[in-house]
């Protein structure tokens, strides 16, 4: 019976020592076999010790390879995206940048007076980095490649704004002054290729200092502005301006949704003491201004009022609006200029015109070219006008009707055929003159 009972010790010990064991199922059965007598209470003490010691041991070394896989499965702390753009984001939320642009192709064939060339250009070809720092910074660097803009290639945006202080943004920089809907809804998103006539009286980007806020139904912006980036002003100093603007949604559902807009825009010309206004006929490639008023000397200063209408319902959209400028001499008459335009959209596919932030946005279509989709089709129609003519003041007077189609295939291409029909030029160096664009576009923003 002894050498029984220290064979059977021998054996558990010999599974103690082995990889794996059920330490439950052992220990029970070291119990049975001490209450059967079958070990004495030496080597039951002593195969308990070896049953505790084995347990710690593969809890240890289990804890280990726990550790090893958790380690080696742990996801990064930095996520990126693709989508819309080159996008890298920490988990945490608190850093986020992204890599994006646009490069838009036109062509654009003229008929009429005044003679214009045909011809194609890039009318933008942007690369832009823009993120959020520490949660409340947020920065934006955008670059422009082209030389068909307002000041030729160079820096578009350049700012910086503190997101931390509720409830406004505070935002400094290079950057759109914030007046009329047409100019603060991006070249991207537009229903037509160009604005509408009375953008002649937009700013532009200007460097300044901004307090902003926006929310569902209602935001609101006002700055102080220098003059552009790419001005020099020599030994003269530059002009300053003020603008402010407020928007009301009274309705803003995602699908439906009314804008009323009420914008200011204050500008002293410094010593300079020179402004003008001009038009092309909503497109660009020509480069040739159809009214025009030219240097306007011995100004003071100068005021833009503009007020926006937009209202939006499924694929429908409108979108509309007036703006007066007061423009102040030191020597001569005072000068009233004017404009306005009235635009609708239809979406044939169904799709819905984006509105946030009292700015319209674009159109994202339901279903993708490449992935058995059609994309979104939408039909546009703007009648504008604009008055440059005032106290003795010749710029003229111009009306233009423009038709268009956009096409989205992805939420990232759009192509786009504009017509215009400036209906007649009264006045200006360009009186009783009759035009008729067809232009075309090819756009890819990411």
């Amino acid at each position: 019976m002894t050498i029984k009972k220290s064979l059977l010790a021998a054996g558990i010990l010999t599974a103690l020592s082995g990889p794996a064991y059920a330490g439950s199922e052992i220990e029970t059965l070291i119990n049975m076999l001490h209450e059967n007598g079958m070990v004495n209470d030496d080597q039951y003490g002593s195969l308990m010790a070896e049953l505790k010691q084995n347990q710690a041991q593969a809890q240890q070394e289990k804890q280990q390879v726990d550790a090893k896989l958790a380690e080696a499965t742990k996801p990064s702390d930095v996520e990126v995206t693709v989508k819309g753009g080159i996008g890298v984001k920490t988990r945490d939320g608190k850093f986020e940048s992204k890599l994006g642009g646009r490069l838009q192709a036109d062509a654009a064939t003229y008929s009429g007076q005044p003679e214009m060339g045909d011809g194609s250009e890039f009318r933008r070809a942007r690369v832009s980095y823009a993120g959020t720092m520490y949660n409340v910074w947020d920065f934006k660097l955008e670059y422009d490649f082209a030389s068909t803009g307002a000041n030729g290639k160079g820096i578009t945006d350049a700012y910086l704004a503190y997101t931390g202080f509720e409830p406004l943004d505070i935002t400094v920089g290079n950057f759109k002054t914030p007046f009329s809907l047409d100019y603060l809804t991006s070249a991207n998103n537009t229903l037509f290729m160009e604005r509408a006539l009375p953008n002649a009286f937009s700013s532009g980007r200007k460097m300044g200092i901004m307090a902003s806020n926006a929310t569902t139904h209602w935001s609101w912006a006002t700055g102080i502005f220098g003059d552009s980036i790419n001005n020099k002003g020599g030994q003269n100093d530059e002009g300053w301006g003020a603008t402010a603007r407020g928007t009301w949604a009274p309705i803003n559902d995602g699908v439906h949704f009314v804008h009323l807009g009420l914008g200011l825009d204050y500008r002293d010309t410094g010593d300079s003491g020179d402004v003008g206004f001009d038009s092309e006929a909503e497109s660009h490639v020509s480069g040739v201004s159809i009214i025009d008023t030219g240097d306007i000397s011995s100004v003071a200063d100068y005021y833009n009022i503009g007020a926006e209408l937009a209202a939006g319902h499924g694929p429908y959209s409108v979108q509309g609006e007036y703006i007066t400028t007061q423009v102040n001499r030191n020597n001569g008459k005072d000068a009233d200029f004017d404009g306005w335009y009235l635009q609708a959209g239809y979406i044939l596919t169904g799709e819905t015109r984006q509105y946030k932030n009292g700015v319209m946005g674009g159109v994202k279509p339901s279903s993708i070219v490449g992935d058995g989709g059609v994309g979104a089709w939408e039909l546009a129609l703007r009648y504008s006008s604009l008055d440059l003519s005032d106290a003795g003041i010749d710029g003229g007077e111009a009306d233009a009707m423009t038709y268009g189609v956009n096409w989205y295939p992805t939420p990232t291409l759009r192509f786009s055929a504009n017509y215009v029909d400036v209906l007649d030029v009264d006045g200006g160096p360009n009186d009783n003159d009759e035009l008729s664009v067809f232009q075309v576009r090819s756009q890819w923003a990411f």
